[in-house]
């Protein structure tokens, strides 16, 4: 395990799936998706027919709930008859509602961990994602009057980690970034100098697997409670 430097002063966490749960309520909408087609094929393979389409989409729609909903529409309408196309076009349009506006539920232990940290550290959430979703989220869990600062992104890249430690003031090797993605957090905040965290999902979403390495240049938690020992 790595031995964290002592200068960390930014500890940055990604949202969804490291503060609250996100993950597995799209798996769900992705199992009601597979229903609507189970005339026309398996499931496994609508569902990676989504998952294509949703590949497709993501340098025009990019990430969210809302690019999952459109990727779900065009999807369908691809291959389901016309006598059936709009049916289920509502009942999609309906499911990605509900999806949108499922009330955020918090992880275990990250408030009284956000709390402890709080003020010892200046505290960050960095996510990517549809902005006004994120947003909303981030407002109904409660804990945002616990950071200092909130950063929506369209995707996380090196470039962009790099950029945010500009806006915040901080030397990447200040920085610590806490998230369930080893793709999307993990490695392309190392790759900026940054340190890490990585918190695993049982829940993940295919296009965000990463195989780890045998040596990983990162802390590997748990729980989020776990930071508290190495930062405190």
């Amino acid at each position: 395990m790595p031995c964290f430097a002592k200068n960390i002063r930014f500890v940055c966490f990604d949202a969804d799936d490291t503060l609250w749960k996100n993950e597995e309520f799209y798996r769900s909408v992705e199992q009601r998706f597979a229903r609507l087609l189970s005339d026309q094929m398996p499931p496994e393979q609508a569902v990676e027919e989504l998952f294509q389409t949703e590949m497709d989409n993501l340098p025009v729609f990019g990430y969210g709930a809302k690019s999952f909903t459109l990727s779900m529409l065009q999807t369908a309408l691809h291959f389901l008859p016309e006598d059936r196309a709009a049916a289920a076009a509502k009942e999609i349009l309906q499911t990605g509602k509900e999806l949108i506006l499922h009330p955020v539920e918090v992880l275990p232990g990250v408030t009284p961990t956000l709390e402890k940290l709080a003020g010892k550290y200046h505290l960050s959430v960095v996510t990517k994602g549809d902005l006004l979703d994120q947003e909303r989220k981030l407002q109904d869990s409660g804990l945002l009057p616990l950071f200092n600062h909130v950063e929506i992104v369209s995707d996380k890249t090196p470039t962009a980690y790099r950029a945010l430690f500009v806006r915040l003031g901080a030397k990447p090797q200040e920085v610590l970034m806490v998230g369930n993605s080893l793709k999307s957090d993990i490695f392309p905040a190392l790759e900026a100098g940054a340190q890490a965290a990585y918190l695993p999902c049982a829940c993940n979403w295919k296009h965000e697997e990463s195989e780890e390495p045998e040596n990983p240049p990162y802390l590997k938690i748990t729980a989020l409670p776990d930071l508290l020992p190495v930062l405190l």
